[in-house]
């Protein structure tokens, strides 16, 4: 848990994909705002940026454990760990479809924003780094 405290506190490429990430979402957000199930769409994209966050926090973890083992170790960490975010989302969606708590394509969508945070996180480094120098 300390290590984990570490990685959150330390990581700015981290906070800047989350930073994006929550942009995405925002974006999302107010297109679901115009779809006729006003609540489940919102409580997708809500449920999804959650989804998305922990998902990048996880693989932020994997990748810092992995940089501690050697080649064949590090790419079967890297695998196994992968496999369990997969099978996180793969839960996450079954249980919004089977109780009907969430849109289906709202929440896919929704943790699919991890790209758009990906390719986001550059522009919000820009951003951060010009406001610390004036």
């Amino acid at each position: 848990m300390n290590r984990l405290r570490i990685i959150l506190r330390d990581n700015h490429t981290l906070h800047e994909m989350m930073i994006g990430i929550a942009a995405a979402n925002a974006v999302l957000a107010i297109i679901a705002l115009f779809v006729g199930d006003r609540k489940p769409a919102l409580s997708a994209v809500a449920i999804g940026m959650v989804t998305a966050i922990i998902y990048t926090i996880h693989m932020a973890v994997t990748v810092d454990d992995a940089l501690c083992l050697d080649e064949k170790g590090a790419a079967a960490e890297l695998r196994k760990n992968m496999l369990i975010r997969y099978l996180f989302v793969c839960v996450v969606v079954a249980v919004s479809i089977y109780t009907k708590v969430a849109h289906p394509v709202f929440l896919v969508l929704s943790v699919i924003t991890i790209k758009a945070g990906a390719y986001l996180q550059p522009s919000v480094h820009k951003l951060i780094r010009r406001r610390k120098d004036n």
